[in-house]
């Protein structure tokens, strides 16, 4: 019988459950707009006036959403969204299936912040426009979050195999 190590004994996992959280609802709730191509300055939601208070604010990009950023926000919604509900549950469960997928997506995600933080970079007209600062901080989890599975994951079985012994009653 296997035993599953409680969550608060594991605290890369804890941090790593918390991170997905955040970027579950992000790529759930907040990519949508995008996704849709809806004008977040009409947006009357609190999620809605969040997008818009973060892009008029910062990332000023996502008030004309180019076609390519539509396409890998609708990835990470459809995607990636989903994905983080089952590497919750595969780290809430030590799952060691999940290792592969983790690896890939690691990967998926660390190519697509680069390009994002490549064009938010090194785009001349948008870094006129852009607080690259803002950008950089609010961003960075997108990425150092995915490594950092990605290093936990480095082992064939990332989670070992504890065993339980079953105690019987004597009686």
């Amino acid at each position: 019988m296997l035993a599953i190590m409680p969550l608060r004994d594991r605290p890369m996992d804890a941090f790593l459950v918390f991170w997905f959280c955040l970027f579950a609802v992000s790529s759930l709730v907040f990519e949508q707009f995008i996704v849709f191509g809806l004008d977040l300055s009409a947006t009357t939601d609190v999620f809605g006036r969040t997008w818009y208070w973060y892009a008029s604010s910062f990332d000023p990009i996502f008030l004309d959403t180019p076609l390519w950023l539509r396409i890998m926000c609708t990835i990470d919604a459809y995607l990636f969204g989903p994905f983080y509900l089952v590497l919750i549950y595969a780290l809430v469960r030590e799952q060691n299936w999940i290792r592969i997928p983790a690896l890939l997506y690691g990967a998926a995600i660390v190519y697509s912040t680069a390009v994002y933080f490549g064009y938010e970079f090194f785009d001349q007209a948008n870094r006129a426009e852009a607080n690259l600062l803002a950008v950089f901080l609010v961003n960075i989890p997108f990425t150092f979050v995915p490594l950092l599975l990605m290093w936990r994951m480095r082992r064939p079985n990332p989670f070992g195999l504890r065993s339980i012994r079953k105690q019987t009653d004597p009686g």
